[in-house]
Formats: structure tokens, C-alpha cells, sequence
């Protein structure tokens, strides 16, 4: 046949076309490879069917609309900084200050907002983020012109959750699929201990949910009449509710299996949903939840008959939790077979207590309890940082897991492809940790300065001031992330120039949340780390202006001499002029990021920079870096860095040759 236990090979032909047309041209190449196998594992027949859906997907318009001033439709998701509104044109996420609810038709004036990229390396990306869930705009709202509240049955679970806060939280999560602030250190704990699959509304929650229902309703009713009424009841539950990835497959996986099983397998439905997917948003593939929740999907049906299935079913997500989050927590396996029990009934009483409120007294017990082990698991577990891992590692990694299962299923020997699995494991981590190059890095922290220096083979790590952001945690949200993507786990000093905010703001933040050896925001004459030898350069004057104060540091390195001027102004190197006279200087670390307070041409002339690197914000408000010194730098032939255009750079060294990466 050409569809019972084939649609597996048409949905993977179909993905790899996604990934070369969305994500990369090179899987364009893996197609024709995958197209060659199918034909010989298959046949012509098969072949001529896979290419003839590529064809109408790849045909298939996926233009996007332009975002006119005025816009209305039907509030699908809110919170109270922005809602997503459903609109004719498509998704807008809708930043406001008003009190718009979900399930509320509006009509509104708009000003069009920029969809931020990632400036720096293995970052957030916002602009794939919204892809991924078919929005393209984003928006402010200006003039809230129509507001129509609907009640909804939304709104009926809303008020039946508690009064407390600590249940409402839980409730929250389990039924609406929904985090509050109040609970986001419980969920970062969580997503540290790659767990919170396990209490993100998810699939697995779906498929308890059907069984108490059935169970239920089969006490009174027939077992087709009950089975007939728990689909309804659970497809109107999860389209009353904000759209989640993970229900729709659980239930619609459940629902065609039980409507074509005569005729197809759970693979077969499973592999339709995937294409079903693809051609409704080929950006789906940024959708974690979607790349989460279906490839464990497949290792579940593929090792359901296996022994220590749920041990396959951890391995199998290594890759995705090292692409997430650059460790792997040593405690999670033997923690989440221990939950599993403990969810079910979290989960069946959250249920529950919104028909039967009496029960949030032991609710109450429950979430107590669940915190008190979240704060004993944090305690206890130790993670293994190792980097986001590269695409031919995680081709390797799966290549051997495949073969793994395929051998196990056949009884063969698989010793050997467990030690190459562990050998790539043990490779990914000596490579993160012993890097044959150095690198100086200027991570991009907006309007300020942090520049990380990495000597080569672990001989130490040096970061050179945090930045700091008024509105989020730059530390646990930009430089950490960053830190452990490409394998550091320990800094071993952190120096503070100076105590503007922009320079040291996210220091606390950072100490408390990683491991550093020292911090130095005061004059010493000379370190030496590893390669690297830091020479501190000090006028004799006293200065009002705490710009002035900045450390001024001079950082010889075996391919390149850094010179770091803090935010000292023209004044600070007049007054340091006899010591720059004896200073090789091959790159500049531009003061007051590029302010025209400082930089002057007298003293670029004094030592000579090659390369300018300058930490500054896009479209900041000071105006940033001063025209005046831009032309300076460029009139002196000097390679401008900076990161309100390059984002995140990097100046790569291998023994005394260097690279600018950017």
C-alpha cells in the first residue's frame, strides 16, 4: 500500500524540504540523499507520491501580509503587557495598557514594532519564536477604538480556580496551560532540571484527562456512547483555551488513531499530523513545543515494546536538552520516573477542585509538599555543562541512537554503539571545555559594556565588566545563557572598570546565579592568568566624574595587546600619555562607547589601534557612538566592531595569528 506504514517516509521527506526552505539550503542536498533510499527501500511508486506533496508544499504561498494602522479581531492569548490578536491578516502579538481580556473582540490603532533577531550567539530569538506560532507582526496599541467582552467558557474555569495564591498558580498551569509571575522561580527550577514537560500543560496530562473522563462517564453509559462524549468534551476544552502545540497532537493523535486504526497505525496518524503541520506553518519547526513534544512522540511509539523504554525515551532527548540549555542535569532521569506517579494525581486534583472546591485543602498539601521537593532537588543536583552542541554532532548522536534501537530490536550486539554514543558525549565536553583558540568576545548587552576573554585550553576565563539592563536580569538572561552555550561553567576573575550601572548592574545578579573566582574593581598593578598578562595603567590625579576612575587595563594576549578605556574621557588620557608611549596597542576597547568625550586624535595617534570595538545600543539615546569619533577611527584606517550593528563579535586567536568573527 501506499499509505498504511509509509506516510513515516513522505512526512520526513516533506520536514527535510521545511528545513532547506525555512532553515538551511544544505538540506535540500540531505532530500535528494533521502529521495535516492526511498526508492530503493521502497519504491518508484512511493517516490513519485513524496515528491508530488514536496511540490505542493513547496508551491504552496506563504506570503507575509502587510500590518495596516487599524486592525480588529478576536484576543486568542493575554497577559497584561500584550495579547495576541487573531486578525484577518493574521496573529499580531499587541503590546497595550488596557484592560483587554481573552476572548474579547477589539479594534484598535496600531503602530508597528520591529521583530527583534538574536544579537548574540546561540540567543533568544524573538522573530523565530512568533514564527513558530504563525505571528508576524508585532505591534503597540495607540488607540483602543471597539472592545466587546464574550463570556466564554474560559472565563467559567477562570473563576472556578482558588482563591490562594499558591493553588491558583498550579491550577493555572495544569488546566489553562498558563504561568504566572508568582511561580517563576518553581518553573526556572524546573526547566534547570529539564523537567517542566512534566508540568507544562502538555500531552501527557491530555491522555489522564481522558481517562478520568471515561472512566467516569462509563459508570452511567455505554463504552462507545462515553468514549463518543469524552472526545467532545476534551476538543471543546482545548479549543476554549489558549492554542498549545502539545494538546492538539495529543488529541488529535487519540482521536484519528481510534476513527482510522482499521486502516492506518499510530505511526501512520502521527506522520499525517506532522505534514498537516508543516503545510499550515512550515515555521513550526522553531515551535519548541512542537520539536519537543513530537519527536518524543515518535521515541515513545518506537520503543513502547522495548525493555527500559523510558530510559531510551531519556536518551533520545539529550540533544534537545543540551540545544536548550548547554548541561545536562545528572539528577533528572531517576527524578522524572519518580514524579510520574506524583503528577497524576497533582494533575487529578487540580480537575477536580474546579467541580469540587473542597478539595483544595489537600491541593494545598500537594503544592507544599511539590515545593518542598523542587527546594530539595535544587539542593542536591549538580549539572554537567557541556555546549550547545553543532549540527554534524547531533546527525552522529542520532545516527548511532537509530542504529542502537535498530540493533536492539533485532537482538543484534550493540556494545559499540553505545560506546560511540558515550564517546560523543565525552568529545562534546573536552571540546566545550579545551578549546585550542582564544577568543576575545564583546557580548552584546545593549547601551553598555561586557567583553569576555577566553584563553585558550582552559587556561582561564576573564570577563571585563556585566553590563546591566533596567528592565530584565541581564545576567540570567543574556550572559550566562551565553557563558554555558559554549562550555564555560566557572569565570575565574570578573573585573568592574568602573560603578556605573551600565558596566557593573548585573554583577549581583551574576554572582549569585554562577560560579566566579574573584572580582576586581579596584587599581593592582599587574596579573598574569594563564597566556594572558593584565597590566593596569593609573594617573596620579583625583577625579570628580566616576567615568574618570574607570580601571584602565592593559591586556597583552599572544596574538594581540587590548586596550580597555572603561568610560574615561580625553582629560584621563592626557594624563596617561608618558604610559601609553610604551604600550604596543593592537586593539582598543573605545571609551564611553564611543562617546565624544573621549578617543581624541592625539591619542589614536599615540598608539596606533588596528581594531575598535565599541558596546553600544542600537538607536540608544545619547546618540552613540559621536559621529565625530567614527570618522576619526575610519580617517586612521582602523576596523570598526560595534555591537549595535554586529551584534555579538568575536576576535578568534590560534597562537599569534588572529580572526575577526562577526
Amino acid at each position: 500500500m501506499l499509505i498504511r506504514y509509509h506516510c513515516f517516509y513522505y512526512a520526513l521527506g516533506l520536514l527535510c524540504l521545511t528545513l532547506g526552505k525555512v532553515l538551511h539550503p544544505l538540506f535540500y542536498l540531505l532530500l535528494v540523499v533521502y529521495a535516492i533510499f526511498v526508492y530503493r527501500r521502497l519504491s518508484l511508486y512511493h517516490l513519485c507520491l513524496m515528491i508530488f506533496l514536496c511540490i505542493i508544499f513547496y508551491l504552496q504561498p506563504h506570503h507575509i501580509l502587510q500590518l495596516p494602522s487599524v486592525i480588529e479581531g478576536e484576543v486568542v492569548k493575554a497577559s497584561e503587557k500584550y495579547c495576541y490578536l487573531k486578525t484577518d491578516i493574521g496573529t499580531v502579538k499587541l503590546y497595550h495598557q488596557e484592560a483587554i481580556e481573552y476572548g474579547d473582540v477589539i479594534k484598535v490603532k496600531v503602530e508597528p514594532l520591529e521583530l527583534y533577531e538574536n544579537t548574540n550567539d546561540y540567543a533568544f530569538c524573538e522573530r523565530d519564536y512568533l514564527y513558530g506560532q504563525k505571528i508576524f507582526h508585532k505591534a503597540y496599541l495607540q488607540t483602543l477604538l471597539k472592545q466587546q467582552h464574550h463570556p466564554t467558557f474560559y472565563h467559567w474555569l477562570e473563576q472556578r480556580l482558588s482563591e490562594h495564591q499558591d493553588i491558583n498558580d498550579y491550577q493555572k498551569l495544569f488546566i489553562l496551560g498558563e504561568r504566572n509571575e508568582s511561580i517563576h522561580d518553581d518553573y526556572q527550577v524546573l526547566t534547570d532540571l529539564s523537567l517542566v514537560h512534566m508540568f507544562a500543560l502538555s500531552g501527557m496530562h491530555i491522555h489522564i484527562l481522558y481517562a478520568l473522563i471515561k472512566n467516569v462517564l462509563g459508570l452511567f453509559l455505554p463504552r462507545s456512547l462515553s468514549r463518543l462524549i469524552t472526545y467532545l468534551l476534551i476538543g471543546f476544552y482545548i479549543f476554549s483555551i489558549p492554542m498549545l502545540v502539545s494538546l492538539y497532537r495529543a488529541f488529535f493523535v487519540l482521536l484519528l488513531y481510534d476513527l482510522l486504526k482499521k486502516w492506518l497505525n499510530k505511526l501512520d496518524v502521527f506522520a499525517i499530523l506532522i505534514m498537516a503541520s508543516l503545510f499550515y506553518n512550515p515555521y513550526i519547526i522553531f515551535n519548541i513545543s512542537f520539536v519537543f513534544s513530537y519527536f518524543v512522540y515518535f521515541i515513545v511509539l518506537l520503543t513502547q515494546h522495548m525493555r527500559y523504554s523510558s530510559f531510551w525515551i531519556y536518551l533520545s532527548s539529550l540533544p534537545i536538552i543540551l540545544t536548550l540549555n548547554a548541561q545536562i542535569p545528572l539528577i533528572a532521569f531517576f527524578v522524572s520516573d519518580i514524579l510520574n506517579l506524583f503528577i497524576e494525581y497533582f494533575y487529578s486534583l487540580c480537575i477536580f477542585s474546579i467541580i469540587f472546591p473542597a478539595l483544595e485543602i489537600i491541593l494545598k498539601y500537594y503544592v507544599s509538599v511539590f515545593q518542598s521537593i523542587l527546594s530539595f532537588l535544587e539542593t542536591i543536583n549538580h549539572f554537567i555543562v557541556f555546549s550547545k552542541p553543532t549540527l554534524a554532532w547531533l546527525v552522529l548522536f542520532y545516527f548511532f541512537y537509530f542504529r542502537l534501537l535498530l540493533r536492539q530490536e533485532l537482538q543484534h550486539r550493540y556494545r559499540h554503539d553505545i560506546c560511540a554514543l558515550l564517546s560523543l558525549m565525552l568529545v562534546l565536553n573536552v571540546w566545550s571545555q579545551y578549546k585550542i583558540y582564544g577568543e576575545v568576545t564583546m557580548i552584546d548587552v545593549g547601551q553598555g559594556d561586557c567583553t569576555l576573554i577566553r584563553l585558550p585550553m582552559n587556561q582561564g576565563h576573564i570577563l571585563i565588566d556585566t553590563g546591566g539592563h533596567q528592565e530584565y536580569d541581564l545576567a540570567t538572561q543574556t550572559i550566562i545563557p551565553y557563558l554555558k552555550s559554549v562550555g564555560i561553567s566557572h569565570l575565574d576573575y570578573v573585573y568592574i572598570s568602573h560603578d556605573d550601572f551600565d558596566h557593573c548592574g548585573a554583577l549581583d545578579s551574576l554572582l549569585e546565579h554562577f560560579s566566579v573566582g574573584q572580582v576586581i574593581d579596584s587599581f593592582e598593578e599587574s596579573r598574569q592568568i594563564g597566556c594572558a598578562h593584565i597590566q593596569m595603567l593609573k594617573s596620579d590625579k583625583i577625579y570628580s566624574d566616576s567615568n574618570d576612575q574607570s580601571l584602565l587595563m592593559y591586556v597583552t594576549l599572544p596574538a594581540m595587546n587590548i586596550l580597555f578605556m572603561g568610560d574615561a574621557s580625553v582629560a584621563v588620557e592626557k594624563d596617561v600619555e608618558k604610559q601609553l608611549q610604551d604600550l604596543d596597542v593592537d586593539v582598543l576597547k573605545v571609551s564611553h562607547h564611543g562617546s565624544a568625550t573621549a578617543t581624541s586624535a592625539t591619542f589614536l595617534s599615540q598608539i596606533h589601534p588596528e581594531i575598535a570595538m565599541i558596546g553600544v545600543k542600537k538607536d540608544n539615546m545619547y546618540h552613540h557612538p559621536s559621529l565625530e569619533v567614527i570618522e576619526r577611527l575610519q580617517r586612521k584606517g582602523i576596523t570598526i566592531l560595534r555591537t549595535d550593528q554586529d551584534g555579538m563579535f568575536h576576535i578568534r586567536f590560534y597562537g599569534k595569528e588572529r580572526y575577526i568573527l562577526r
